[in-house]
């Protein structure tokens, strides 16, 4: 197929995964690492260190500014470690966990793991398991990581509607005792949350959120984490079927329920829900996974003809690396990213192109009707 410019800039779905593409290629956000046969990727992952048979995470509450999108100022949030979502906490099944929290907010809090068994006395809620730590102090949590591989999250649980309204929350992962088969070319977090009308995912919102970049026949888990304070996320995949591996943390294996086979998984507040895709959609080029409660993929101005203004909130994109005319779409969309910070800079959005979308949909219809190869 021809690359067409015109296309491309008329298409929303396809310059969606392009622009990502060309924030992974040249801003390289995501923290992914190789582990074994998989890679990771998701929000930064805890700094770890030890002491005697402990892993110890350091976790400090505080407020500071953050930005969702480029053509945005930051904003005042409450996190941990000055990053929205908190820190990613991955350990082992039977690990020995020491986590030295110290709240430098202005009002009493804790943390809760939310979802994992361990004693009382470290659940985290503050006046009934344990006391509240107050400003300025330092509360150390100690428990041993349960045998229960799966995803959870750990978020504040003191003034909850507006703590984890603010931020205070993040991802905690439980991998099996010898590390998992090494199954999935690539395991992904999703974090979705909602902080002063703004819909992220891993604190990002389109077109800030990092793209997933995958080729041809990749097998994927995709972690999936609901902590918005009120908000369903009934999460789609375009060009795709998602087959449901995990729910709160719990293997379908092991309970013996049937996976769920489907293209729009629901996520209520506090759920999480793991994955299994291939990917092996139709031919080959860019799709996206995106909230289909409408109001929370929205961007500043809906009826624009450009990406940047039209669209926001909670979409991912995905681009499959072995598409025709790759290398060109990242080189066309890095433009769009530039624009975005442009008119933080100006104040003023870009233009828009000259009757872009008739054009789009013409030279679209004109290259999917064009014989293979071409």
């Amino acid at each position: 197929m021809k690359f067409n410019l015109k296309w491309i800039l008329g298409s929303w779905g396809l310059i969606g995964i392009a622009l990502f593409v060309a924030v992974f290629a040249t801003l390289n956000r995501d923290s992914g690492t190789a582990r074994a046969a998989t890679q990771i990727f998701g929000p930064p992952e805890a700094d770890v260190t030890r002491e005697d048979d402990y892993k110890v995470v350091h976790l400090t509450s505080s407020k500071f500014d953050w930005q969702f999108r480029d053509d945005q100022e930051p904003v005042e949030v409450w996190g941990y470690n000055e990053q929205i979502p908190g820190p990613t906490l991955r350990f082992r099944a039977g690990d020995m966990l020491r986590v030295y929290y110290r709240n430098d907010l202005d009002e009493a809090s804790t943390i809760h793991w939310h979802g994992l068994i361990i004693p009382n006395s470290m659940d985290g809620v503050g006046l009934l398991t344990g006391p509240p730590v107050m400003p300025g102090e330092t509360f150390v949590y100690e428990f041993e990581i349960p045998n229960t591989p799966g995803t959870f999250m750990y978020h504040a649980h003191m003034n909850d509607m507006e703590q984890v309204s603010m931020g205070l929350s993040g991802a905690f992962v439980i991998e099996p005792r010898d590390g998992g088969d090494g199954k999935y070319d690539q395991d992904r977090l999703v974090v979705l949350n909602n902080i002063k009308g703004h819909y992220l995912i891993n604190g990002k919102e389109f077109p800030n959120t990092d793209p997933w970049i995958v080729r041809k026949n990749d097998l994927l888990r995709v972690r999936m984490i609901n902590i918005s304070p009120v908000e369903i996320h009934p999460m789609h995949f375009h060009g795709h079927f998602t087959k449901e591996i995990a729910h709160d943390g719990t293997d379908l294996a092991v309970t013996g329920t049937s996976p769920k086979v489907e293209n729009t998984v629901l996520l209520a507040p506090g759920q999480t829900v793991d994955v299994e895709v291939k990917m092996e959609a139709p031919g080959k080029g860019a799709w996206i996974f995106h909230c289909h409660v409408l109001s929370h993929v929205m961007g500043p101005d809906g009826k624009s003809l450009l990406l940047e203004e039209a669209n926001g909130g909670m979409v991912i994109a995905v681009a499959y690396e072995d598409s025709e005319n790759f290398a060109e779409i990242v080189s066309v969309v890095e433009g769009m990213l530039q624009r975005l910070k442009d008119k933080r800079a100006s104040g003023v959005a870009a233009p828009e192109p000259d009757d872009p979308l008739s054009s789009a949909v013409h030279d679209m219809n004109q290259s999917l009707s064009a014989p293979a190869g071409q």
